[in-house]
């Protein structure tokens, strides 16, 4: 079966190229990705199968998946690519795209807990566990989810109170300022579906 690549389906490589630098059509599933990926066996669509999936231009698929809200953003798949494509950079790009749509997400937490991550870091220079717990579960209206953990957290000290005056903190909220005016201009264009 010989597969014809219409300027229909290059729709979603061309966009992800332009907003990420990454060529997806140079991915020669290999596999490399998918048999090192340590969330592959949580994945419905792995690592290989994105790749393939960007390549035809399956954007639906891709977002009902749910597959780009499993990666743990290690970049595993980056090292073992032999074609020194930057997987993990078009899963955040699709996450950006995604942010236009209404997709399925079997994980409504992870993209939550994603902006949470980086509210609490700017805030405090560091991840402040207690209010990443917190924060996470009021969001998801389960405040009391996790309420057995906090006795053993409390006598390992993990919930400290955060330091408003940690050491370079400042600079790493000037440099989240530059990085998010850097995206501000690299705003990825909405995608056409098949329903219109």
């Amino acid at each position: 079966m010989s597969i014809v690549f219409s300027e229909e389906n290059l729709i979603l490589r061309k966009t992800l190229q332009s907003f990420t630098g990454e060529n997806a059509m140079l991915c020669v599933q290999c596999k490399k990705c998918t048999l090192g990926c340590p969330s592959a066996f949580a994945m419905r669509m792995k690592p290989h199968e994105l790749m393939r999936a960007i390549q035809l231009g399956l954007t639906e698929k891709i977002y009902w998946s749910g597959g780009l809200w499993i990666c743990l953003s290690c970049e595993t798949c980056n090292t073992r690519c032999p074609q020194g494509i930057n997987i993990h950079r078009l899963i955040q790009g699709l996450r950006e795209m995604e942010k236009k749509h209404a997709y399925y997400n079997p994980h409504p937490a992870v993209p939550a807990m994603f902006r949470l991550f980086l509210k609490l870091v700017n805030g405090f220079g560091r991840i402040y566990p207690l209010g990443l717990a917190l924060f996470t579960h009021l969001r998801l209206l389960a405040p009391l989810k996790d309420i057995d953990l906090a006795s053993p957290m409390l006598m390992r000290g993990k919930w400290k109170p955060p330091s408003l005056r940690r050491q370079g903190t400042n600079e790493l909220r000037r440099a989240m300022a530059i990085v998010r005016d850097i995206e501000k201009d690299r705003e990825p264009m909405a995608l056409p579906t098949a329903h219109g």
